[in-house]
C-alpha cells in the first residue's frame, strides 16, 4: 500500500512540513488498513513531530468543516481516497468532490 502514489490536491504548507506529513501518511498506510487507525496514527505522529493540534480525516466518503491554522493545511488523495490533514485554528467551509 505504501507504494501507492500520494497526490497533493490542495496545500498551503511549507514544502518541508508537507514532506513530514507525507512521510507520516506513507508510514500509516504501511502499518494500518482501517481508516480510523490510519487517522489516529497520523494525528499522534504529527502532534509529536510538528506540535499540536492536528485533525486528520481519512476515508472514501466524508464531509468536513474544519478550523485550521493558516500555512498548515494539506489535502491528499491517497489510494484513491482523500486524506485531509489540518492544524486547528480558523473556520473555512471545505467541500471537495473526488
Amino acid at each position: 500500500m505504501s507504494d501507492e502514489k500520494l497526490e497533493v490536491k490542495e496545500s498551503d504548507m511549507e514544502e518541508a512540513e508537507q514532506s513530514v506529513v507525507i512521510g507520516v501518511v506513507r508510514e500509516a498506510q504501511r502499518l494500518y488498513n482501517v481508516d480510523k487507525d490510519v487517522a489516529a496514527f497520523i494525528k499522534e505522529e504529527l502532534d509529536k513531530q510538528l506540535g499540536a493540534t492536528w485533525h486528520i480525516i481519512c476515508g472514501k466518503c466524508f464531509g468536513s468543516r474544519v478550523s485550521y491554522e493558516m500555512g498548515h493545511f494539506l489535502l491528499l488523495k491517497c489510494n484513491k481516497a482523500p486524506c485531509q490533514s489540518v492544524k486547528a485554528m480558523l473556520w473555512p467551509n471545505l467541500l471537495y468532490e473526488f
